[in-house]
């Protein structure tokens, strides 16, 4: 093993997260130059221009009072089975990204991805929540939250640990390492669980998924990692999404 850090062989302009949710007003686009070393963290980008096109008018994003971190308040009603296009301009270069919006089915007319059981003795609930879940008739993202685990919140864009995932497709392979990503809790009868299931694009979900073939499913027979493309032209990183959004709150004793 050689002893220095070498550089990636491509160096991306930018990387692109967040995008556009059905549940809050507030829309929030992070963008930022990726990290080259180890030791080092990705920088925000200042004075970018940022517009999102959702098929009936341009909402133009400012940049907030966090250095990379764009928003804008959207009035529009959802354009259900669209597509939604984002325009970057920065550094005299144009990138651009496209979503489609697909509507989520309700939570109370899914499965939800966690299994609970009840324990008289001691008037609580034990539940276990698997990062990832197969063979659903759609994918979703999930964001359950409990006691210390905040309420799901667009602008923060380090939650990505508290999401699950179902998907349309089987498991990778079976000698990869599953069995550990998942969490668990404990809760009384009547603490409150809030439940978030957030729709996928068939693209989002593709993106998702081999995304995880070189992260969470890697393992010993794993090939060498790949860079994944997202939905951004141009020298840039990420996914720009477009999601609907479900949200429901439960006892821990309804589960």
């Amino acid at each position: 093993m050689e002893d220095s850090f070498l550089k990636p062989r491509r160096v991306y302009d930018l990387a692109v997260e967040g995008g556009i949710n059905t549940l809050t007003r507030p829309q929030y686009i992070r963008l930022t130059k990726p990290a080259l070393h180890p030791d080092s963290t990705p920088k925000p980008i200042s004075k970018a221009s940022v517009v999102v096109n959702d098929g009936k008018t341009n909402m133009v994003f400012r940049e907030t009072t966090t250095a990379g971190v764009y928003t804008v308040t959207n009035l529009n009603d959802p354009n259900y089975n669209y597509a939604y296009t984002l325009t970057i301009k920065y550094d005299n270069k144009t990138y651009t990204a496209v979503d489609t919006l697909r509507q989520v089915v309700n939570i109370v007319d899914d499965f939800l991805p966690l299994s609970a059981r009840q324990r008289s003795e001691t008037k609580t609930v034990d539940g276990t929540i698997p990062k990832h879940t197969f063979g659903y008739v759609n994918p979703n993202k999930w964001f359950i939250a409990y006691q210390d685990i905040p309420l799901w919140n667009p602008a923060k864009f380090d939650q990505t640990k508290y999401y699950s995932y179902t998907h349309i497709l089987g498991s990778p392979n079976s000698l990869y390492p599953l069995n550990n990503l998942k969490r668990t809790f404990t809760l009384g009868q009547d603490d409150y669980i809030s439940i978030y299931k957030i729709s996928l694009s068939e693209n989002y979900a593709k993106y998702l998924y081999a995304v995880f073939m070189e992260t969470d499913w890697s393992g010993l027979f794993s090939s060498v990692p790949v860079n994944v493309e997202g939905n951004i032209s141009g020298n840039a990183q990420g996914y720009f999404s477009v999601s609907d959004v479900d949200m429901r709150r439960y006892k821990a004793r309804e589960l």
